[in-house]
Parts: C-alpha cells; sequence; structure tokens
C-alpha cells in the first residue's frame, strides 16, 4: 500500500499540475505494476523510491545532518503546485463576474484557500512525525484503518485520471492552434485530428515505456513554460494588443475577444464555487507532504510549517498575478484554459503553447502511469502477477477512454474544476483533517495528549475545515457540471 502512495507523490509533484522532476528510483512501470507484491521489507521500513532528479533527496530528513534547506524545498513545493492548472484560473474570475471588481473577490478567496491547503499540507507532515509514518497511505491506515485505505487508492485513480483527461483536452487546443499557424486547413487543423495524432503517435508509445529516466528534463521546460506565461501575459495586457482596436483584437473569434461589464459582479451567485474548485487543483501538492518533511534538513513541526508557509504564499502569489493579468486582459470571456483566447499568429502565445505541448507530453507518461498502477491496485489480488500483456491492454483500454472523453470534451476549465472539486476537496480538506481529529481522538483516550483547551479549538478548526471539504465538493463538483452541460438553470 506505501508504494502507491508514494507513486502518487511522485506523480503529484510533476511540472504540470501537477510534474516535477521526481521520477521513480530506476523508474520501472513493470515493476510499480505489481505493487500487490511490494516486499515485506519494503512494507517495514520507510523507502523513499525517488532517484536523485527528486523534488527531496532519497532518505533526506532521516538524520540531522541530511535533507535540503526549507527555501530549497519551498521552491520544489512551488514547482510542484505551478502548472498548466493555474491557466483555467482566469476562468474562474469569469464565472463570478465580468467586471475589474471581481479581482478582489477572487483574490481573497484564493489567498483564504492558499492559508488552509497551506495549513492542512502541515497537518499531514505533523501526523507523519506524530504516527510514525512515511507517507500518506501510511497516516491514513495508522489513523482511519486499513478497511478503509481502499478508498485513498481510488482516488489515488480517478485524480490523475482527470488530470490525463486535461492533459488531452489541452493539447488537442494547443496543437489545433499551431497547425493553424502552419497553415494547416480542414480537418487537419482540427482539435480532434491533433488529439488523435499526438495520442497515436507519442503519448502512447510514451505510456508503454518501462523506464521513464530520459523525461526527467521535461520538468525545467514546465516550469519555463509557467515563467514565460507570465512575462507574455503582462506584457500583453499592459500593451493593449487584444483590446479593442489592439493588433490581435480581429484576429480571434468574438467569443474570445475581451468582454467586461455585460454581466456585472455575483458574488454569491452558485457559479463563483467554480473558482474555489479550481483552486483545490492549483494548490494541490499533499501526497507529498510526507516526503517534504522527510526531505527537510533538521526536520520538525515548526519548520515544516515555515516550509509550508513560505511555500504556498508564493505558489499564491504568482498564481493570483497571472489569474488577474489575463482577466484584465479578456474579462468575462476567459476561456477555460486561457491560452485560447491568444491569437494563433502571436508569436508569444506560439512560442509559450509550444513550450506546454512539449511539458504536457512529457508529463503524459507519468500521470499515466499513477492511474495505471492505482488501477492495478484496486482490481489484481494480493500477490498476483502483473505481466506485461495484462500492462499494455491496461494501457490501451484507458487511455482509449481518456481520448474518446477528450474528444467529446472541448473544455478542459470544466474538467479541471470538477476534478479539483471532487478529488481536490478530498485530498486538501477532506482527508487530512479526518486523520488529524482521528490521531487527536486517539492520543487523548490513551493518555497521549493532554485535552487542553488549544487542542479542542485545533479540533474545531479542522471541523470546519472539514465541512468546507464537503461544502465545495457538493457544490462546485454540481455547479461545474450545471455550468457546463446546463447553464440555463444557473
Amino acid at each position: 500500500m506505501k508504494k502507491i502512495f508514494t507513486f502518487a507523490a511522485i506523480v503529484l509533484s510533476s511540472p504540470d499540475f501537477v510534474l516535477g522532476s521526481s521520477i521513480v528510483k530506476h523508474t520501472s512501470h513493470a515493476a510499480l505494476d505489481t505493487l500487490p507484491q511490494v516486499n515485506k521489507a519494503a512494507r517495514n521500513k520507510r523507502v523513499a523510491f525517488v532517484d536523485n532528479n527528486s523534488v527531496i533527496p532519497a532518505g533526506g530528513g532521516e538524520t540531522e545532518s541530511e535533507g535540503l534547506s526549507i527555501t530549497a524545498l519551498a521552491f520544489n513545493l512551488m514547482k510542484s503546485c505551478l502548472g498548466t492548472g493555474i491557466l483555467s484560473l482566469p476562468a474562474g474570475i469569469a464565472a463570478m463576474g465580468d467586471v475589474e471588481g471581481a479581482l478582489v473577490p477572487a483574490s481573497i478567496v484564493m489567498a483564504i484557500l492558499g492559508s488552509v491547503s497551506a495549513y492542512s499540507f502541515f497537518i499531514i507532515g505533523k501526523l507523519c512525525e506524530m504516527e510514525d509514518a512515511s507517507s500518506f497511505g501510511e497516516v491514513w491506515e495508522k489513523t482511519i484503518g486499513k478497511e478503509s485505505s481502499w478508498i485513498v487508492t481510488a482516488v489515488c485513480f480517478l485524480t490523475p485520471l482527470g488530470v490525463a483527461l486535461s492533459f488531452s483536452i489541452v493539447l488537442g487546443d494547443f496543437l489545433s492552434s499551431l497547425a493553424t499557424t502552419a497553415g494547416l486547413k480542414g480537418f487537419l487543423a482540427t482539435r480532434h485530428f491533433a488529439i488523435l495524432a499526438v495520442t497515436l503517435v507519442a503519448v502512447y508509445p510514451l505510456t508503454l515505456l518501462k523506464s521513464l529516466a530520459a523525461l526527467a528534463p521535461m520538468s525545467i521546460i514546465g516550469v519555463l513554460g509557467v515563467v514565460v506565461s507570465a512575462v507574455f501575459m503582462y506584457l500583453r495586457m499592459k500593451s493593449g494588443s487584444y483590446a479593442e482596436g489592439g493588433k490581435y483584437f480581429d484576429t480571434i473569434a468574438s467569443t474570445l475577444q475581451p468582454s467586461f461589464g455585460k454581466k456585472g459582479l455575483s458574488i454569491l451567485s452558485p457559479t463563483s464555487s467554480i473558482l474555489c474548485s479550481m483552486a483545490a487543483t492549483a494548490y494541490l501538492a499533499h501526497f507529498l507532504a510526507p516526503d517534504f518533511y522527510r526531505g527537510l534538513k533538521n526536520a520538525n513541526t515548526k519548520r515544516f510549517a515555515t516550509l509550508s508557509a513560505v511555500g504556498f504564499s508564493a505558489t499564491g502569489i504568482i498564481s493570483i498575478f497571472m489569474m488577474c493579468v489575463a482577466f484584465l486582459t479578456f474579462g468575462g470571456n476567459s476561456a477555460g484554459m486561457i491560452l485560447k483566447n491568444y491569437s494563433a499568429v502571436d508569436p508569444g502565445a506560439i512560442l509559450v503553447r509550444l513550450l506546454m505541448v512539449i511539458s504536457v507530453v512529457g508529463s503524459y507518461p507519468f500521470i499515466f502511469g499513477a492511474v495505471r498502477a492505482s488501477y492495478l491496485e484496486l482490481t489484481t489480488k494480493e500477490g498476483e502477477l502483473v505481466t506485461d500483456k495484462t500492462r499494455t491492454s491496461v494501457t490501451r483500454a484507458i487511455l482509449a477512454g481518456v481520448t474518446i472523453g477528450a474528444l467529446l470534451l472541448e473544455d478542459a476549465g470544466f474538467v479541471v474544476s470538477f476534478n479539483g472539486a471532487l478529488m481536490g476537496s478530498a485530498i486538501i480538506y477532506i482527508f487530512p483533517s479526518l486523520m488529524y481529529l482521528q490521531s487527536m481522538k486517539n492520543r487523548v483516550a490513551n493518555g497521549l495528549m493532554a485535552d487542553s483547551t488549544g487542542v479542542k479549538l485545533e479540533a474545531i478548526f479542522n471541523k470546519l475545515i472539514l465541512s468546507l471539504g464537503i461544502i465545495l465538493a457538493i457544490m462546485g463538483g454540481t455547479v461545474s457540471v450545471l455550468s457546463e452541460f446546463f447553464p440555463h438553470l444557473l
């Protein structure tokens, strides 16, 4: 069980949303897909299945002289969170309103949820110390119980599955735009052709690789893509190139042109929850918390609290900046993936799309590997060998389903929002609070923790976070579906 959560942590650290530079030590998907056969030594000792390219040093933090500084790990935490998911945030503001006044409440929402995310990230690390655990799954088993551990495994399957779907949609959008730029016309310039072509030519072969070590440099391109995107968006907003009368205004569809003041501001509207759902994706790195805690030099809860605060604060600042700059450019017509708004003849947009395509294609095998490994964890009996034939069959079946979904769905923002509402809320708000409340209850009952006022207040706070997670999951998921398929009901 521990190995599946270690792999989930690796996946959630990659340059997109998602993927950093973590790769499995001596990366072998054949080994990962035989997860039910994890040997007893691996079950009973702390093992980091990552190589020197990991976001943390393997085994780092086990002694006081090992590990990385708070500054170094804070940067890696930022890298783990920032990715293409950030490009959906402007649409979250647009769901709230199409006036500049929407920036203030949207920024406040992002700041509050970022703070809550930092706290829940911190308590996972704290629980690792309290429960002597080294993975998210191990903490769950020691606090909630092994009987229900399948729930977290299921989330490990569904979360990256949603990311893989958004990846395919994004690739279709970006590649079709690049095809138009290259002068292709007709079916060759459509997103459907782009999705089918990139899946057959690049994605499918890469998902069958047994070693992903060669793809590790893609994390650098992912980070570069985010930085270049931020600079590009600011320059275009400042120059007014997309405003009416601007250089690129007439080169984009009317539905993508800037739109302000037509709908006004509706903070209390149900659609405002869409931004909350997207924020869950933007701040998602919580399966990695145990690895960050073990990778911290002179690790203790105080230093880990500082790491959590610094990392999520910086992530929040960058996310809010890019969200606001893009919204100020396109307002109420901000697309679910904001790069769709930018012209196919804009050199800056072409560069950003190209960087993102390379990053997403390189990240896809990591995400898909988590989907496949989690599926096999759920469906394979303990001790049963997973053959290459089974692995290939599972790969084809899941990838076919994802591809069909991408062909039918056109809005990556919807996938990010829906996935964030359900899976993100569970991972960030619900699971950590449940584990912490149960751990405190057990410790108080066993006399290991005094039932002090501070403990009671923290229990109340965690109950509030738990309630918030349930509300956001239900409301965010429902509104995301209604907004995409039944907008007339909102």
